[in-house]
């Protein structure tokens, strides 16, 4: 009998040992996973910081590259500048030549074209998203109107001039979506393609 007693106190001085070292071991397995997760999270914000700086100072030899190709072709006697006449086949700078010339000498440099092309370009995608969104906003408040429901009207922008074409049932509809166009920001201008079907 006593060695039964002995026997199930070993057992059972064994089982809490077990459990303190089961504890233990996954009070470390958690901590190493915390740790290892904050690393991972560090390590993945410290990239994207440097994606960021990449991003940033790659951007500009991107969009240097093609501007010096152009530059390059537009400078017929290949002095490294550009004069009225050699940028007249650029509809962007050659029209727009005293602008583009910063510090009017009558003649452009690689930067002052390079500089003066980008502007343009970021204009041009600037008025391009304009139009989308203005586009995109108009859809969606005539898809909200309850008195165009099941109506097609087809949305165009172009430097916030609304084009509506399609075709509704009633005069009343077409006036409506005419209304709801010209009440929405941005848009400078409605032009009315729609057709009464009759």
């Amino acid at each position: 009998m006593a060695r039964l007693l002995l026997i199930y106190q070993c057992i059972v001085t064994l089982e809490k040992d077990s459990m303190n070292q089961s504890k233990k071991v996954k009070h470390s397995l958690s901590t190493k996973l915390a740790t290892g997760a904050i690393t991972s999270i560090a390590a993945l914000a410290l990239s994207v910081v440097s994606l960021q700086v990449v991003a940033v100072g790659s951007e500009d030899t991107i969009n240097q590259k093609p501007l010096s190709a152009e530059f390059k072709k537009l400078d017929i006697n290949s002095d490294n500048q550009l004069t009225q006449d050699e940028v007249l086949k650029d509809k962007d700078v050659g029209e727009s030549f005293a602008l583009a010339d910063i510090n009017k000498d009558d003649i452009l440099t690689a930067d002052e074209y390079a500089n003066f092309k980008s502007s343009v370009q970021q204009k041009r995608v600037a008025a391009y998203l304009d139009d989308a969104t203005v586009t995109a906003k108009v859809k969606a408040e005539l898809i909200k109107d309850a008195g165009l429901d099941g109506i097609n009207i087809s949305v165009e922008t172009h430097k916030g001039q609304v084009i509506l074409s399609g075709f509704v049932n009633t005069g009343e509809q077409l006036l409506r979506a005419v209304h709801i166009a010209s009440g929405v920001s941005g848009v400078q201008a409605v032009k009315n393609a729609l057709v009464i079907r009759g």
